[in-house]
């Protein structure tokens, strides 16, 4: 599958979760500090870099930093506890692809993965595709089909990677964040589903199974009827995109409050992502539209 360099210093944690990984297919080396993480990296670079937040010596947020000067192509995914929530908010902003907490690893650590490499390879086979284009808008009314998520969003990466519109590591928070902004309106929005149940579909799907309960309430009204709406504009100063929902809306209180408390909350995964990643969040006073901006500065290929 994947390459991956593991940071974690507690060695039985370090155990488990690479265990975990290997289950999955993934080959895995493990370093037992930020310092001891940076000599493997110099001398072989894997595809991508978990790593705790919270470790003596250099921590996860440390790491992060002098990845992105020195390794800026590899992504890192950060493994949170409770209690790191500022570290973790901090690292996001340096840099850092994406997060899972500590008490979610068994659920969300490989779907993490699998997203985070699918948008690297995805920028590497298109990045030149569009090269020419200035402008560009997508408007969707996507049923809720959770496997319609991932070609829309590939869509809009190409175009914003062909468009050389943001660096590889942008590409992939930028990319996240649109993910879990759609599948928000749909599996919270428009399928009215539990945090609890947002989770066992993130797990299941990770694995290619649509879970049963989201095929029932898709076919029974009103959630047949229920459409998002997808309105996505890519220009070459910034990326818009407009996302509008026919069922419970979006959580105004959690997107436009504090991150860390987003990060406490069960259901604040996503939002914590989204509120990093994008340069402006924003809910309209009916709760059923959220806009996401995100700036650029479009580079001209050597």
């Amino acid at each position: 599958m994947s390459s991956v360099l593991l940071v974690e210093d507690s060695p039985t944690q370090a155990m488990e979760i690479r265990l975990m990984l290997e289950e999955r297919g993934h080959t895995v080396s493990v370093a037992a500090d930020g310092t001891v993480a940076l000599e493997s990296l110099r001398k072989s670079v894997p595809e991508v870099v978990v790593t705790d937040l919270e470790m003596p010596g250099m921590t996860g947020l440390q790491l992060v930093e002098t990845m992105q000067g020195e390794f800026p192509q590899v992504p890192a995914i950060l493994i949170t506890a409770q209690g790191s929530e500022s570290l973790a908010v901090q690292a996001l902003r340096r840099g850092a692809a994406a997060y899972v907490p500590k008490n979610m690893l068994g659920m969300l650590l490989n779907p993490t993965i699998r997203d985070v490499l699918g948008v690297l390879r995805a920028d590497q086979s298109y990045a030149r595709l569009v090269d020419s284009l200035t402008f560009n808008r997508f408007v969707f009314r996507l049923p809720s089909e959770p496997f319609l998520i991932a070609p829309l969003v590939d869509l809009v990466v190409q175009m914003v990677s062909g468009m050389n519109l943001l660096s590889s590591t942008d590409l992939i928070r930028f990319s996240n964040a649109l993910d879990h902004a759609i599948q928000n309106g749909m599996l919270f929005g428009n399928l009215e589903l539990s945090a609890e149940q947002v989770a066992q579909f993130r797990e299941s799907f990770g694995d290619g199974i649509e879970p049963e309960l989201v095929v029932q309430r898709r076919g029974v009204q009103p959630y047949s009827e229920r459409r998002l709406e997808i309105d996505v504009e890519v220009s070459e100063s910034e990326i818009c995109c407009r996302l509008r929902d026919e069922g419970l809306g979006f959580d105004a209180e959690t997107i436009h409050g504090d991150v860390e408390s987003a990060i406490q909350k069960e259901d604040g995964h996503g939002i914590a992502l989204i509120t990093s990643f994008m340069d402006q969040v924003t809910v309209d006073d009916s709760n059923h539209r959220l806009t996401l901006v995100k700036h650029c500065t479009r580079q001209v290929p050597v």
